[in-house]
C-alpha cells in the first residue's frame, strides 16, 4: 500500500512537469494559426479596397495590378517566415540536445530514482517496519508460532539499532507472550533506558517492576523496590506500582496498607469487572483484618481499631443519575487540606444504602483517628473520577467529632455543584 502511494505521487509529480510543457506547444500551434487566419483577413479586405477604387475609376489598371501583386507577394511572405519559424522550432524539438526539451524531460525520468534514494537516506522505512512489528505483536498475543517469528524480525532491527527502545519493548512484549519471563524482564530495562519520554518510561518500567516482582515470587526486594522508586519519581499513583505495593501487604499480612493501596487504585479505576474485583479484594482485606487473620509469622492480625462512621446515603427524589453513576463517600478533616481521611466508592445503583468508613478506609498516610473533627462529603461524579467538577452531585454533613467512638450520619444526595 504504501508503495502504492508512492508511485501515485511520483506520477502527479510527472504530470506536474508535462502539463504545462504540453499546453504551452498546444498554444504556439493556437497562435500560429490566428497569426495566419488573421493576415488572409486582411489580404482579401486590401484586394476589396483596390477593386473598388479601380471600379470607381480613381485607379488605373496597371496600378491596381501592381498594387495587388504587391499584396500577395507580402502575403507570401508572410507565410513564409511562418513556416521557417515553424521548421525551425520543429526541427529545435526534434533534438533531444534543444534545452527546452532536453531539461524537463531529464527532470522527470529523474523522479522516481531520486525520490527512492531519498527516501533511503532521510525517510522513515525503519519505523514503519517497526510499527508493522508492534501492531502484529499485538494482534498475536496468544500465538506462540507469531510470537517467535516476531523475535526473529524485532531482534534484527535490535542488532541493526541497539538504542532502539521501543524495539526492544516489542521483544520483551512477545517473550512475555513466549512464558520467557527473565529475558523479557531485561529487554523492558534495555527499553526503559532508551526512552526519553517520561510517561513512556514509566509504563515500560511498571511492566518490568511486575515480572520481576513474580519472578521473586512476589516479594519486594531491593531491585523491585528500586525500579518502583523510578516510576513513583514519574507518577506517585501509577496503577501497577499501587497493586504491586497492595500485594506486597497483602502477604505480608498487613491488610490495612493493602486497603490503602486498593482504594488508590479504584479511584482511578472506571466502573466494571476490574472496579468490581478490587472491590471484592477490599472486602477480603477487611473481613480478615476485623477477624483478626494469621499473618505469614503465625501470628494474628490486630482487629481494626477507631472511630467507626456509618453514613446512611441516599439519592434524592428529584434525581434521575444512570445507574452505573460513581458515588464518592469521603470522611475529610475540618481543619486539613481536603485529603480524604477515609473513602468508599459505589453506584448510583447502590443507593440507598449505609457505608461504614473506619480507619481501615484509608486513602493515604492519614486516617479518621488522625483528626479530631471531622466531615462526610458523598459525590455522584458524572466524569466517574474523585475530582468534583461543575454538574456533579453532592452533599456535605456538618463537622463534628468522632471521639473514637461510632457515630451514624444521615445524607441524601440533592444539590448541584456549581
Amino acid at each position: 500500500m504504501f508503495w502504492f502511494f508512492a508511485a501515485a505521487l511520483v506520477l502527479l509529480a510527472v504530470l506536474f512537469v508535462l502539463l504545462p510543457l504540453w499546453k504551452i506547444h498546444r498554444a504556439g500551434d493556437s497562435g500560429r494559426t490566428r497569426r495566419e487566419h488573421a493576415n488572409l483577413l486582411i489580404f482579401k479586405e486590401r484586394v476589396a479596397e483596390l477593386e473598388a477604387e479601380r471600379a470607381a475609376g480613381t485607379l488605373e489598371e496597371e496600378n491596381f495590378v501592381a498594387l495587388k501583386r504587391e499584396l500577395e507577394r507580402s502575403l507570401l511572405s508572410d507565410v513564409d517566415a511562418g513556416a521557417v519559424d515553424v521548421q525551425s522550432k520543429g526541427e529545435g524539438s526534434a533534438s533531444l540536445l534543444a534545452p527546452g526539451r532536453l531539461i524537463p524531460l531529464l527532470l522527470v525520468l529523474m523522479i522516481a530514482p531520486v525520490t527512492y534514494v531519498l527516501y533511503q537516506q532521510w525517510g522513515y522505512q525503519d519505523e514503519l517496519e517497526l510499527a508493522e512489528l508492534g501492531e502484529r505483536t499485538r494482534a498475536g498475543v496468544t500465538n506462540g508460532d507469531e510470537a517467535r517469528d516476531l523475535i526473529f524480525a524485532i531482534g534484527d532491527i535490535v542488532q541493526r539499532e541497539p538504542e532502539n527502545g521501543w524495539a526492544w519493548f516489542f521483544l520483551g512484549q512477545n517473550l512475555v507472550n513466549l512464558g520467557q519471563f527473565p529475558e523479557a524482564a531485561m529487554a523492558l530495562e534495555r527499553a526503559a533506558g532508551n526512552i526519553a519520554e517520561p510517561q513512556d518510561q514509566a509504563e515500560i518500567l511498571s511492566q518490568q517492576a511486575y515480572l520481576e516482582f513474580f519472578l521473586a515470587e512476589q516479594k519486594l526486594t531491593d531491585k523491585v523496590q528500586g525500579i518502583i522508586d523510578r516510576i513513583q519519581l514519574i507518577n506517585p499513583n501509577h496503577q501497577i506500582v499501587l497493586d504491586i505495593l497492595s500485594m506486597d501487604a497483602e502477604q505480608r499480612g498487613d491488610y490495612q496498607t493493602a486497603i490503602t493501596y486498593l482504594r488508590r487504585i479504584l479511584q482511578g479505576t472506571p466502573p466494571g469487572v476490574a472496579a468490581d474485583d478490587l472491590n471484592a479484594r477490599i472486602a477480603n482485606a477487611q473481613q480478615l483484618l476485623a477477624g483478626g487473620a494469621t499473618l505469614p509469622d503465625g501470628s494474628q492480625a490486630t482487629p481494626v481499631e477507631g472511630p467507626s462512621i456509618e453514613v446512611q446515603l441516599a439519592l434524592g427524589a428529584d434525581l434521575n443519575l444512570p445507574p452505573d453513576t460513581r458515588v464518592f463517600v469521603s470522611a475529610l478533616d475540618v481543619n486539613g487540606r481536603g485529603q480524604p481521611l477515609a473513602a468508599e466508592v459505589l453506584t448510583v445503583a447502590d443507593l440507598p444504602a449505609t457505608i461504614t468508613l473506619t480507619d481501615a478506609d484509608a486513602v493515604g498516610p492519614f486516617n479518621l483517628s488522625s483528626a479530631q473533627q471531622i466531615y462526610i462529603v458523598a459525590t455522584a461524579s458524572s466524569s466517574g473520577t474523585a475530582n468534583v467538577q461543575a454538574g456533579d452531585h453532592q452533599v456535605r454533613s456538618e463537622g463534628f467529632a468522632h471521639g473514637n467512638t461510632h457515630a451514624i450520619i444521615p445524607l441524601v444526595i440533592e444539590d448541584i455543584v456549581p
